[in-house]
């Protein structure tokens, strides 16, 4: 079937629907998807014992909206919505996107410690490659032209080097923590195609997340690993911090008030800091300066 047959509903009826909590811990019971050596996917077990992440529904006084594909669009709204997809990068039919899932399975061919773990990177880009398909319908919906466009990665954290299966490790468990986050952003979102799709995207980055999460827990497991971790983390921490953009962008009060946003860069980072932290003082790792090595604050 070519690309371009698939709708929504065709590429999986699981996609958009909403996991329960019941629903979840029945999976785990019956055993079901329970691929990657028993672990994958890494979100079940998790949201089987309720929601993992803060509240991130608008608190302000704002219009209602709500449009879905076809629908004209305002301008500014059209503008906004389109700088999202750019940054968001995971399309069918953007050349970086692929380029970077070929990378990842560079780094689990070489650096990967057994068998194992590149059976769970190859659930992971099994994934990705999911969302690429939900990604490229909602582009598709709204401009064709840009749904065939590459448009590389902008931000550092996608090009700092992974030299170590740590790197890689750091890399899902706060990058893709980042993709969780702002996809709770959209479960209000005010346009319905990304509402639709941010359960699924959501509780999937999370796992990626954990996934990141299960590899930093066997590496900090033996001292020289954890003394390892303790070396990278604060690279990685302050391109995850910066992820989020600056405190201060003007564009901010615009995504919240045409209801793309829920809440404003400072928040949703500070709620991923906080996050975060526990996890990594989980470890046995001594925080950063969070000020350290920041491009934006």
């Amino acid at each position: 079937m070519a690309l371009n047959d698939l709708n929504s509903q065709d590429i999986a009826q699981d996609i958009t629907h909403d996991i329960t909590q019941d629903e979840a811990g029945d999976a785990v019971e019956r055993g079901e998807r329970m691929r990657g050596g028993g672990l994958w996917p890494f979100w079940t077990h998790i949201y089987a014992q309720g929601d993992p992440l803060p509240d991130l529904s608008c608190k302000v006084d704002r219009p209602e909206h709500n449009f879905d594909e076809g629908d004209e669009l305002p301008e500014d709204y059209r503008g906004l919505l389109m700088k999202m997809l750019r940054h968001e990068g995971e399309r069918a039919g953007n050349k970086s996107f692929l380029g970077l899932m070929g990378t990842c399975i560079e780094v689990a061919e070489t650096l990967a410690p057994d068998p194992a773990a590149r059976l769970i990177k190859s659930e992971y880009l099994a994934e990705e490659l999911k969302h690429a398909i939900m990604f490229h319908r909602i582009a598709v919906g709204l401009d064709p032209d840009f749904a065939l466009r590459d448009v590389p990665y902008a931000h550092y954290a996608f090009h700092l080097p992974k030299d170590t299966w740590a790197d890689d490790a750091f890399f899902h468990f706060l990058v893709d923590l980042n993709g969780a986050f702002h996809a709770r952003d959209w479960r209000e979102s005010s346009y319905a195609p990304l509402r639709k799709i941010s359960r699924t995207v959501e509780r999937d980055e999370f796992g990626h997340s954990e996934m990141g999460y299960h590899f930093l827990s066997a590496i900090c497991a033996e001292r020289r690993g954890r003394a390892l971790a303790q070396a990278l983390l604060p690279k990685w921490y302050s391109a995850a911090l910066d992820m989020f953009g600056r405190s201060d962008s003007p564009n901010t009060p615009r995504f919240i008030q045409w209801g793309l946003k829920g809440v404003g860069n400072s928040e949703i980072r500070a709620a991923y800091k906080e996050y975060v932290d526990r996890k990594l003082v989980a470890l046995g790792l001594d925080l950063p300066d969070e000020r350290q090595g920041r491009r934006f604050l």
